[in-house]
């Protein structure tokens, strides 16, 4: 299987490549593309005598590109941007399966995704324990999103409040990069897994709780319509997700540590929607439309880069993002791609603006 990434040098990206080190002779890695650390896609691409292209530099406009895309048989798509999303609808057009770990492109494009929606493998540990589970069967009476709670779960409201990205990046079970860290530490990203989870396995948005559970070893339940309850456990590693992902129907034998469930008391919570008002977001979202769940995902990158930068305190990221919701529930969806990225830039520079009002 000749397998490309597109985010090579990220986490997940690099997680795609141990796993394709310990099957060599199933998962060939042919195409890397990054668009930052370019001395590390070099080195890359010579290991594994891949075709490498940079992002940053224009690499994906060259007629050779779209040549070496073609020979791939499956994409994963690890980029933490949704600016690839001709790319990914043009391979999806060729029939072929992708493993998509942004949830943003999810989200914000979903019309344009929903008529490849069976060639879409989640990558996502939440979304893969729910595919899993057979979260679209016919018996499905409820979903359930699992998160850990992210790294202020043990803050007071007014804690929170007070804290910097410094803290926001100390999240006690998972290593991510900035941005995912800082939706888990709001549970803005919790929001976007609801959105996510709805649009996936086309169950509405009164059938799908959060719920959380500190380990990190529950990653998504399923209740059938019996009152029967299935639950998916395993360690906190995406080696898992992506392998199944890639290996779909097959469950590859992969040398993981078991997860210590068994030997813990297992608690499942309900968010506290109190001092994480961002949780309730996806909801929302879902009530609204798709250019207000857009136009959700767009204020939050905008809100990460200013929280980033001081000017953003936690209660204002959510009025950011609740106003954006709000205020594009009667916006028409974009019909096509120019349209949604010329949408998209409006709503970048109108946030911004926002932001500056605060």
């Amino acid at each position: 299987m000749r397998i490309g990434i597109i985010g090579a040098t990220g986490s997940i990206g690099l997680q795609t490549l141990q796993v394709a080190d310990a099957f060599p002779e199933k998962l060939r890695p042919t195409l890397l593309v990054a668009g930052r650390r370019t001395d590390l896609l070099t080195s890359l691409a010579a290991k594994y005598g891949a075709s490498a292209y940079a992002a940053s530099e224009g690499g994906l406009e060259s007629s050779d590109f779209r040549q070496s895309l073609e020979q791939v048989d499956m994409l994963v798509y690890a980029a933490s941007t949704v600016q690839h999303l001709g790319l990914l609808l043009d391979f999806l057009g060729q029939g072929k399966p992708v493993c998509l770990s942004t949830k943003e492109i999810i989200v914000e494009a979903w019309p344009f995704l929903s008529g490849f929606a069976p060639l879409i493998r989640p990558v996502d540990s939440e979304h893969s324990a729910l595919w899993r589970l057979g979260a679209q069967g016919p018996f499905v009476r409820r979903l359930y999103v699992v998160g850990s709670g992210g790294s202020l779960r043990d803050l007071t409201k007014e804690q929170i409040e007070q804290v910097d990205l410094s803290s926001v990046m100390r999240h006690p079970v998972w290593h991510m990069g900035e941005k995912v860290t800082f939706d888990s530490a709001f549970l803005i990203n919790k929001s976007m897994e609801v959105i996510e989870a709805s649009h996936l396995f086309n169950v509405s948005a009164d059938r799908i709780d959060i719920v959380i559970e500190r380990s990190g070893n529950v990653h998504g339940i399923v209740d059938l319509c019996d009152g029967s309850r299935f639950l998916f456990a395993s360690k906190p590693s995406m080696i898992i997700p992506i392998a199944y992902a890639l290996f779909h129907p097959e469950v590859p034998s992969f040398e993981e540590q078991d997860s210590d469930i068994l030997t813990q008391t297992l608690k499942l919570e309900s968010p506290d929607f109190e001092r994480f008002p961002c949780a309730k977001l996806g909801h929302l979202s879902l009530a609204f439309g798709y250019t207000s769940r857009m136009a959700f995902s767009v204020a939050d990158e905008v809100a990460f880069h200013m929280f980033k930068r001081g000017l953003l305190k936690p209660s204002q990221i959510y009025e950011l993002l609740e106003g954006a919701i709000i205020t594009y529930q009667d916006w028409e969806y974009p019909s096509s791609i120019q349209e949604f990225f010329a949408l998209r830039q409006e709503m970048v520079s109108r946030f911004t603006r926002e932001v500056q009002k605060f």
